[in-house]
């Protein structure tokens, strides 16, 4: 029987790695349903096709499902004790490696990459990664540095580096902080590995993506606010504004 961390040891755990990883995030028969609808996805209209991957974007426009992770008790429980409340999604979108595809080069994720300087003190912003396939060394499971998310410097995207890997059973979810160095690895799989990302960031950086039109992922206040659709209540020294 797996058990699942609490809230506080994943975000103890990406305070002090970078990253965590939260097994069973979603079961079995959630995780396949989400998976067949990705799979249809990514041979659709909407599948966006690049050198390393292939990518659906803002998947919140895709089905209920994909709106329904938005709202994870558990997930926002850890997005709340690492970027604060009202967070707000930066991307959201949906990512296969197909065999044989090039290795991505080390990184660190928005809105760390487009900093002229590194900031400390602060998480900024995460990367999860919802494992709809198995995730392996041989098909290039995500590859992580440990500690990284301390360095105030940026990775050599080509460099040899100690590093760990994400390997992990479907549903698996991985929260990774963007200042993390991290890439995916050589899918020398037959098959293709496909996973759901979702960024997010503090409220007060702004979204890599714009916010939405009205629409049925704007379903109630608090997905409307992590969308960015509207502003949080406000208040002055604890007083609401009127």
């Amino acid at each position: 029987m797996i058990t699942s961390p609490s809230v506080a040891d994943l975000t103890a755990e990406v305070d002090k790695r970078g990253f965590a990883v939260r097994p069973g995030f979603l079961d079995a028969a959630r995780c396949a349903a989400l998976r067949e609808h990705a799979r249809r996805l990514v041979d659709g209209e909407h599948a966006l096709h690049y050198p390393k991957s292939t990518r659906v974007w803002d998947l919140y426009r895709h089905g209920e499902e994909f709106v329904d992770l938005l709202e994870d008790p558990g997930l926002v429980a850890v997005l709340d004790g690492l970027l604060g409340e009202n967070h707000l999604l930066s991307d959201y979108s949906l990512n296969v490696v197909r065999p044989g595809q090039p290795v991505d080069g080390w990184h660190i994720d928005y809105p760390l990459n487009e900093m002229p300087r590194r900031v400390s003190g602060s998480t900024l912003g995460l990367q999860c990664v919802l494992a709809l396939d198995a995730f392996t060394l041989g098909n290039g499971g995500t590859q992580l540095v440990p500690g990284s998310h301390l360095r105030e410097e940026r990775p050599d995207p080509e460099a040899e580096l100690d590093h760990v890997v994400f390997e992990a059973e479907p549903g698996t979810l991985l929260v990774m902080a963007a200042s993390t160095w991290h890439r995916s690895g050589f899918n020398s799989s037959g098959s293709p590995r496909s996973a759901v990302l979702m960024s997010f960031v503090e409220r007060w950086v702004r979204p890599m993506t714009d916010p939405p039109e009205a629409g049925p992922w704007g379903r109630n206040d608090a997905l409307r606010v992590r969308l960015g659709m509207q502003r949080p209540p406000e208040t002055i020294n604890g007083v609401l504004i009127q």
